[in-house]
């Protein structure tokens, strides 16, 4: 209860994304042989396993004879797309995600002031481990379901359908594509959802400081001018370099929830599609593992739009605060410091993901309503 650790939730994490070509490592700004292996080694893990699995998914589904068939794969093909542009947007900010991290974790602006609020900060860091450990060992669980599901099969099936250049449908030959099935996917599902960790606790980690600025704001209901006055101006300086910090994790999160959002209603569709066309009967063990992989597809969009609207919240929850200061005992100079204050306030605090809509509660239920209309779609199209 009396770890500072202000980054405590994710610490295991952050190694676990280094280890898996997501994250910069710390040395990496040195120019030796450990270093270059460093660089090269995102690069060497994620090419021969996750572009060449998820282009192999994309032409076993364009090659299908029809569309039933392309619907099989389709599901799968577009997450994996997905995935593609977290990672290409990691990779690409990879070191402004570093310097963002290494600001969280060690920039003495952020300390918290007393006992409270450690206490504070550790019941919410341990909520959100809580919340994202149980939704990690979901996804890997539904995972290793679609792995052994096809053992129960009378017909040799993949996992996930993906083209295989040789005839892989005999005993000899079926665990060579099944084994690069499990690698590949397994390396998938991990560096998707760390991925939507990480951006999910970006948008956690700021709404958390506003939610401090609201406690230290509230603390201040009963104490006199002379000590409120210094810390008010603390506030108001923290206030600012949160701001920046909610600007700079709109340039991360952005393009990771844009792309999740806009793919996430095709892949309920088609996997609605494929729970329609499959039937309980016939393959039970796929059935039940395309029905849980719908259930994580929703809770993947839910958990983004949720810290997001989270963030807006308690920002736009400091105008209450300020009022409930004893402002009305304060003196004139230190009144006209509020109201600038509350003019300051006046702008919202509100992420977006591109320029096209602001990441929150509503985009999520309208991304389940177009989900349902493709759907819809594409059954009156298959008939």
């Amino acid at each position: 209860m009396q770890s500072t650790d202000r980054i405590a939730a994710v610490r295991f994490l952050i190694t676990v994304q280094r280890w898996t070509g997501l994250l910069k490592w710390q040395d990496e700004n040195s120019h030796d042989l450990r270093t270059w292996v460093k660089r090269i080694y995102p690069f060497a893990l994620h090419l021969p396993l996750t572009f060449t699995y998820i282009g192999l998914m994309w032409l076993e589904a364009l090659t299908s004879a029809d569309f039933e068939q392309a619907g099989q794969v389709l599901y799968m093909s577009v997450t994996e797309l997905a995935l593609i542009s977290k990672l290409i947007n990691i990779w690409y900010r990879r070191e402004q995600v570093a310097g963002f991290i290494h600001e969280l974790d060690g920039d003495p602006a952020y300390e918290l002031g007393n006992h409270e609020e450690r206490e504070f900060w550790h019941r919410q860091q341990m909520h959100f481990q809580r919340i994202f450990y149980f939704y990690i060992r979901g996804s890997l669980f539904v995972a290793a379901m679609g792995f052994s599901s096809v053992f129960f099969q009378e017909e040799y099936e993949l996992p996930f359908g993906y083209y295989v250049p040789f005839e892989w449908r005999t005993p000899e030959r079926y665990y060579y594509a099944w084994g690069y099935n499990v690698i590949a996917m397994t390396l998938c599902c991990l560096s998707n959802i760390l991925l939507d960790t990480m951006g999910c606790y970006f948008m956690f980690q700021i709404a958390l400081l506003y939610r401090v600025m609201n406690l230290r704001l509230q603390a201040l209901h009963r104490t006199p001018e002379r000590e409120s006055a210094p810390r008010l101006r603390a506030i108001f300086r923290l206030h600012t370099r949160v701001r920046r910090l909610t600007r700079q994790c709109e340039v991360l999160v952005s393009p990771y929830v844009l792309s999740q959002v806009v793919f996430s209603a095709f892949i309920i569709c088609f996997s609605a599609y494929r729970l329609v066309h499959m039937g309980f009967r016939e393959r039970p063990g796929l059935f039940l593992t395309t029905l849980q992989f719908v259930a994580v597809m929703i809770v993947q969009i839910f958990l983004p739009c949720y810290y997001g609207n989270e963030l807006t919240f308690h920002a736009s929850a400091l105008t209450d605060s300020v009022f409930r200061t004893n402002w009305l005992e304060y003196s004139v100079p230190t009144r006209k410091l509020l109201n600038c204050y509350m003019e300051f306030l006046k702008r919202p605090v509100k992420v977006r993901a591109g320029v096209f809509f602001e990441i929150g509660l509503p985009i999520f239920v309208k991304t389940i309503n177009n989900a349902y209309s493709f759907f819809a779609l594409l059954l009156k199209v298959s008939k």
